[in-house]
């Protein structure tokens, strides 16, 4: 009996030692915020995966579907604003010949307190922005107060 109750106790300790090990940060989901943009001519999808220690947005999952043939293409942008001010990033267009584009990233940004995208029709024959229409904002789900 006095085997079986030290057993139990030794389980118990190396539980309590394992289980944070197991659990880390790493294996923790990250949260996330997802947002659409849709029109007749194109629709736009971002997921944003909201890390801390280190400040970064990992992963963002980029959708852009071009839904019409009307000498236009899709692009699809993202844009900050957190320590390092208001932030453009490079915009990413859906291939000519193709109707959708997707795009798996990261971005180290610093403290990002906001983010938002945009869908734009870019004239296929000179790459001028025709016209773009933005996404809800997307809030970072941490309180920065806290980190």
């Amino acid at each position: 009996m006095r085997l079986k109750s030290s057993l139990v106790a030794t389980a118990a300790a190396l539980a309590t030692i394992i289980t944070p090990l197991i659990a880390s940060p790493a294996a923790a989901a990250t949260p996330g915020t997802l947002e659409t943009v849709s029109a007749n001519a194109y629709y736009g999808q971002m997921g944003i995966g909201w890390r801390i220690r280190p400040f970064r947005l990992d992963p963002i999952n980029i959708v852009a579907t071009d839904r019409a043939t009307d000498g236009y293409i899709v692009g699809i942008r993202l844009i900050t604003y957190g320590e390092l001010g208001k932030k453009v990033w490079k915009m990413r267009t859906v291939p000519s010949g193709q109707t959708t584009g997707s795009w798996t990233t990261y971005l180290d940004a610093g403290y990002v307190e906001y983010a938002l995208f945009q869908v734009c029709k870019i004239s296929a024959s000179n790459g001028a922005i025709a016209s773009c229409e933005e996404s809800r904002t997307m809030y970072n789900p941490f309180d920065d107060s806290s980190v």
